[in-house]
């Protein structure tokens, strides 16, 4: 493909847009984002039937894949200003837009712990005790090292590998300097450090099971991400047809995944590998703008718009056991509204000026 052929390319990603102001790769980065938020929905809804072991994962490194590529968006879009100025304002932004939303949901569930403790057959570090020793960890955002919470603040651990990302990668942009070379080779490395990190682990470490949360295990598909969107221009060569392939590879590796998980924990490792395929489909779906269409795309998007709160308030309703157990997969889909109110209260007032206005264009 020749320059010219790229170049018009990387004009259609950048104009083609929806009412609103929004690409169609934003709003197919929006939908995979929901994608993800259901199958973490899935998993905890039907985590008593032990049947859907691996899904979760799979949902967060979905998740985690789509917040490299904004993060290194970001930071390249802010890419002249004063190195020290762009690392503050980056982290002030993270801080600010993610914070509130955290505390308001880690004060509301110390009230309900200290009010419904006394359900019988809670799971362990359920008492109000543990829980203040815990929400240290929550809100520092140190509990995926931390001693094991209660589980109303255990899923916790993917904000702080988010955070703890957060903190890393301006760090690591400034790192790659201004020179392609560079950059390749500092981002390249960074990822297969990562990368190596998290495949060695699950395959080869004993301690496997108490280090899955920890940041150098699970954060690669956000280093992955970065250097994705690094790649961008390299990225938008591929063919058009293999991009449909690889949407049918991505598809068929999601199946594959939910057929394997029924059949047990000893799959896990399995259907989270076969949903890292999912990557693929969603980096191309984001670049060449290809977003689900109808309903379900419009619905993908819309939790999408709203994963981080509904990603909070999912664990009360779901896994932690105050409900009854039947009530589980009830409770994921109660969590989804209750997620939605949680965020126009307090996440939205914290969004920049124009993803707040692409939001309530949609609404």
């Amino acid at each position: 493909m020749n320059e010219s052929q790229t170049l018009d390319r990387s004009q259609t990603f950048s104009v083609d847009r929806h009412p609103g102001g929004r690409s169609k790769g934003s709003i197919a980065l929006d939908q995979w984002r929901g994608l993800a938020l259901i199958l973490v929905l899935i998993s905890h809804g039907f985590f008593f039937t032990n049947r859907v072991n691996g899904a979760g994962r799979i949902g967060v490194n979905l998740f985690f894949f789509i917040s490299g590529i904004l993060v290194y968006r970001s930071l390249h879009k802010e890419g002249g200003r004063d190195k020290f100025h762009l690392a503050t304002v980056f982290w002030w932004r993270r801080l600010r837009r993610l914070y509130p939303a955290l505390i308001v949901y880690s004060v509301i569930m110390l009230g309900f712990t200290a009010i419904l403790h006394w359900i019988p057959n809670l799971r362990p570090r359920n008492e109000l005790a543990s829980y203040l020793r815990a929400m240290v960890w929550a809100l520092t955002y140190t509990n995926n090292y931390g001693p094991g919470p209660p589980i109303a603040l255990q899923h916790l651990w993917s904000l702080a590998c988010e955070m703890q990302f957060y903190t890393l990668a301006p760090i690591i942009f400034l790192l790659g300097g201004n020179s392609y070379r560079r950059r390749i080779s500092v981002y390249g490395a960074a990822t297969l450090i990562l990368l190596a990190l998290g495949l060695i682990y699950p395959l080869r470490m004993p301690h496997y099971e108490t280090a899955r949360y920890h940041f150098e295990v699970a954060v690669w598909p956000m280093m992955v991400g970065f250097f994705c969107e690094f790649s961008k221009d390299r990225l938008l060569r591929i063919p058009r047809r293999m991009v449909k392939n690889v949407f049918g590879i991505g598809v068929a590796g999601l199946v594959i995944a939910m057929i394997a998980m029924p059949f047990g924990m000893e799959m896990k490792k399995l259907v989270i590998a076969l949903g890292a395929v999912l990557l693929a489909p969603c980096v191309l779906g984001y670049l060449f703008g290809l977003p689900f269409p109808g309903t379900i795309g419009r619905f993908l998007a819309w939790t999408g718009e709203r994963t981080y709160s509904i990603y909070l308030w999912q664990q009360p309703f779901t896994i932690c056991g105050f409900l009854p157990t039947a009530l589980h997969p009830v409770g994921a889909v109660v969590s989804i509204f209750v997620g939605a109110a949680s965020f126009h209260i307090f996440e939205k007032p914290f969004l920049s000026a124009n993803r707040a206005r692409q939001v309530s264009a949609k609404s």
